[in-house]
């Protein structure tokens, strides 16, 4: 027997090739690229974007997810890779051979070509669902969304006194794969492609009677179940339509699509979206996801630190996107440089309605001609960070300004003074400058700066002084009786800023501590652990600044879900008991740790 013939009878015993003529069968059979691996092999890592969908000849091959957990093993005549290049993701397993194995490759353009067979696609979409329930079998965080909030849009229904042609029309003018049939305002029945294509294949004309095309009765769900009892539902009934009812209501439709998008808002998906776009709409368009991956995370009950570092390194894909983009339109840069985030973003803590800060250091042979090159770089980041969500810096601490944009030595001239010969306003301009981290570009020009400003920083006792008092002018929102400080008048009357009055003075403190010792870390997390080491009490505050962090993308989670603004300002009537009577203690523990830079740095000395 040919190899040739030998595949194609192989895959011909097999789903889904099963389902295509034996012609097909044939004509793919040819594309098939034999590859041997050995036993240990990594054929598909997480993360990495599949060149191939591969079919098990022979041999074993072990799946395990991102966290290392065994998921599966594919055997002989399994199919795997081909659910990433469908859905033009990277991998979310890793794929490793168990056993020497032979697997027959095929390229992305004919998996593509492949699910262009309605059959074969349904096959994909019915495994990839199956795998869901048994990866998860603990009901995951993506099945325990809500349907309520997998509902996107009122339902699209049509009268059941219509005809085929009418209801086709509307579904094309929706375009909607499926039309609910409705009497009054009972839900009767559902129309869908597939009952479409069996109208066209009968020769059935568009003038008949709907009532006769549409599926009666169809199975419905609760608006108050999960994602999980839809995807039960969809493979059970072997459907991709599910009606969602409140009570006798008829108040959306969930399908198999809404479930795979739903796996898309996810960090990995949201990353690898990004350094797919080619324009900046199309990034606007994937960072738009972050808030609805913020409110899935708080729903997993992820730490305020988790959902501040996922959303910082989405930020910082961003960045580094747009600084490709813009190399690629402005072309090679004409010396070294390193873009460098400033404040939350360097800390790795940004949440939901973050501005941007950042900067260039270019290396020292920059010259005055090159800084055309550089101001059109920033400027180009910029402008398209304000199209993806981030309004510019009210202080100009951006690189636009050509003060935050020169060579490593003016750099480094710029920190000697600060900390030599510090003023009050220079410390206000300037503390966000000591929450440094590299993005884009050669790194190294950060790392000479970053190594200078931690030796010279412990021995300028006078500019920490300043530093102290800047830290202790932050007024903690809560009185002498513990009661909270609201704002008195304006947009935000009766609230309190948990960011300004909280959150800030806890990282400020920490910078003075990593300042203090000369600490490299830039996390406020990293710094308060680091300076344990040298003595200082920081437990209480690490403790304040996670739930003080977590009550803040609570706020901004439910403001997401109610289609509002993000932003800091907190209700305290709004909170439980339980959560007002934290909110104190973490407050107070703020204000302890502020008298305790009194102490330390005789900030009262201080003018």
């Amino acid at each position: 027997m040919s190899e040739l013939a030998e595949i194609t009878q192989f895959l011909a015993a097999r789903e889904p090739w099963s389902l295509l003529s034996p012609g097909q069968i044939s004509a793919f059979a040819q594309r098939a690229v034999g590859q041997y691996v050995r036993r240990g092999t990594v054929v598909l890592a997480a993360g990495a974007a599949p060149t191939a969908m591969y079919v098990v000849r022979s041999g074993a091959i072990e799946i395990v997810d991102a966290d290392g957990n065994l998921v599966d093993h594919d055997e002989q005549g399994a199919c795997f890779g081909q659910s990433s290049i469908i859905e033009e993701r990277p991998s979310r397993f890793t794929f490793t051979a168990i056993e020497d194995s032979l697997l027959w490759g095929f390229s992305p353009e004919t998996v593509r070509e492949l699910v262009a067979t309605p059959e074969i696609r349904r096959y994909f979409t019915e495994a990839r669902l199956a795998d869901a329930t048994r990866h998860v079998p603990d009901g995951g965080p993506v099945l325990q969304v809500p349907v309520a909030d997998m509902v996107t849009r009122a339902p699209v229904t049509i009268t059941a006194d219509a005809t085929v042609g009418q209801a086709a029309a509307v579904m094309d003018e929706n375009r909607i794969s499926a039309i609910l049939v409705t009497e009054g305002d009972a839900l009767v029945g559902i129309l869908t492609d597939r009952d479409l294509r069996r109208v066209v294949a009968h020769d059935v004309s568009p003038s008949s009677p709907l009532v006769e095309a549409m599926s009666r009765d169809p199975f419905r769900i609760s608006h108050d179940a999960l994602a999980l009892d839809v995807l039960l539902s969809l493979v059970q009934h072997k459907i991709h339509h599910l009606p969602v009812m409140d009570g006798d209501a008829l108040v959306g439709m969930v399908t198999s699509g809404d479930l795979m998008r739903l796996e898309r808002s996810s960090p990995l998906y949201v990353v690898g979206d990004l350094a797919r776009q080619d324009d900046v709409a199309g990034l606007a368009r994937v960072m738009a996801r972050v808030p609805k991956l913020v409110g899935r995370l708080l729903r997993q009950d992820a730490t305020a630190e988790d959902i501040s570092r996922i959303v910082s390194r989405t930020t910082e894909a961003l960045w580094q996107r747009l600084l490709d983009m813009a190399q690629a339109e402005l072309g090679a840069p004409p010396v070294p440089y390193c873009w460098v985030a400033l404040g939350s973003l360097a800390r790795n803590e940004q949440a939901l309605a973050s501005d941007q800060d950042h900067a260039l250091i270019l290396a020292d042979d920059a010259l005055p001609e090159h800084d055309a090159y550089f101001s059109a770089m920033a400027e180009y980041v910029t402008a398209a960070l304000v199209e993806c969500g981030f309004p510019r810096c009210k202080g100009e601490a951006m690189a636009t300004n050509p003060q935050w944009r020169k060579p490593l030595a003016a750099w480094q001239r710029e920190f000697s003074t600060w900390l030599s010969a510090p003023t009050s306003e220079a410390v206000l301009n300037s503390s966000i400058f000591f929450d440094m981290r590299p993005i884009h570009g050669d790194h190294t020009l950060f790392t000479a700066l970053q190594q200078r400003v931690l030796r010279t920083a412990p021995q300028s006792s006078r500019f920490l002084g300043h530093l102290a008092k800047h830290a202790n002018d932050a007024e903690v929102p809560i009185g002498f009786l513990r009661g909270f400080v609201v704002e008195k008048k304006g947009e935000h009357r009766d609230r309190l800023d948990i960011k300004l009055g909280g959150i800030n003075p806890i990282v400020d403190v920490a910078r003075i501590y990593a300042l203090r010792w000369g600490l490299p870390q830039v996390s406020t997390r990293g710094r308060l652990l680091a300076a344990a080491e040298h003595g200082a009490e920081v437990g209480n505050l690490l403790d304040a600044h996670e739930f003080l962090g977590y009550t803040r993308l609570q706020h901004q989670g439910s403001q997401v879900a109610r289609g509002e603004a993000p932003h800091n300002y907190i209700d305290p009537e709004t909170l439980s008991e339980f959560d007002r009577r934290h909110l104190r203690d973490a407050f107070s523990i703020v204000a302890k740790a502020q008298s305790a830079l009194t102490v330390a740095f005789q900030t009262q000395f201080i003018s």
